[in-house]
């Protein structure tokens, strides 16, 4: 039988405990799982222009890893092409930046000399246009003082014309830096997806597979799933608590604090004692299990569980009568 059928079942059985007073039987019973409280949870990634994703390869369940070892991967898409076509468009926005910078700037240093030029002509200007009025004639006198303020006009064509270009270089390196910044979180996006599509284990400990709330099966490769509903857990024996699923009609009967004896479905003739700490403030539809809501509740064991209590192993849980 499978874990879900067993837990439904289990489940269904638990109301009809509860829900007739004339069996004589106070006991609220539980299904659930033990499961590490510091376990690495391993949720489907958030890839650049996709919300599904399907997975392309898993650890097999149970094995144990170590911290850094691949235990997902997702099919990528067409994340590879995008990825190279982004990289390919960054360095073309650096090269043509790079290039009409290049050109602003050689500009730039002519309108630099232009200017050098034009203070030289007037220094020379200057010289002439001193000499007094009276020693030389009078046509060579209008002369320069024509030839200085000509190039006096000059010059401050030319300090103008540098100034422009100084302020168009600034505009184009800003125009540049925001070009190539989009291009470049554009690529970033996609190479930051391609790597997110194989995650590693954060921790030591054996893989176990996640279960798709939406259907209430387990998490196998090849399946679909939307971007961040879980795939698998990394799990160790650290940490060890149980979490169960209590149907609506029978959550009033296990309030936080609520004393419980815990069996598995493999080691049913060791009980443990365990308390509840923790209870959802919503209920949540298990259509494969039966109609109406369900609460997640978690409980912590009041003593070390025994070796043979594994993460993912299934539980039984009964309330004291």
């Amino acid at each position: 039988m499978r874990r879900a059928d067993r837990i439904a079942s289990r489940l269904i059985l638990g109301v009809i405990f509860t829900a007739h007073p004339s069996t004589n039987l106070a006991a609220t019973f539980l299904t659930g799982v033990v499961e590490d409280s510091g376990a690495q949870t391993i949720e489907m990634p958030r890839l650049a222009g996709a919300w599904q994703v399907q997975i392309a390869w898993m650890a097999p369940e149970g094995q144990s890893v170590n911290a850094g070892d691949p235990v997902v991967r997702v099919d990528p898409g067409t994340l590879i092409a995008q990825e190279e076509e982004a990289r390919t468009e960054l360095d073309k926005k650096r090269l043509e930046g790079r290039r009409r910078l290049d050109e602003l700037a050689l500009e730039v240093l002519d309108a630099e000399a232009a200017l050098a030029d034009a203070r030289s002509a007037v220094t020379l200007a200057r010289i002439d246009a001193r000499i007094p009025k009276n020693t030389i004639p009078n046509l060579d006198f209008e002369t320069y003082q024509l030839a200085l303020a000509t190039s006096l006009q000059n010059e401050d064509r030319t300090m103008a014309e540098l100034a422009a270009k100084r302020l168009e270089l600034e505009g184009a390196e800003r125009e540049v830096r925001l070009e190539v910044d989009k291009a470049e979180a554009q690529w970033r996006r996609f190479r930051d997806s391609l790597a997110r599509t194989e995650i590693t284990a954060d921790k030591d400990g054996f893989l176990i597979y996640g279960e798709n709330r939406m259907s209430g099966r387990k998490v196998f490769p090849g399946d679909t799933l939307n971007s961040g509903m879980e795939i698998a857990a990394v799990a160790s024996r650290e940490g060890l608590q149980f979490r169960f699923w209590v149907h609506e009609a029978d959550i009033h009967s296990v309030p936080v604090g609520t004393s419980l004896t815990v069996t598995a479905d493999s080691v049913t003739n060791i009980r443990i004692a365990a308390t509840v700490s923790w209870i959802a403030s919503q209920a949540i539809e298990r259509e494969d299990w039966s109609a109406g809501g369900y609460f997640e509740m978690l409980a912590t064991p009041e003593s070390t569980l025994p070796n043979a209590f594994m993460p993912g192993m299934a539980i039984l849980g009964a309330s004291a009568p």
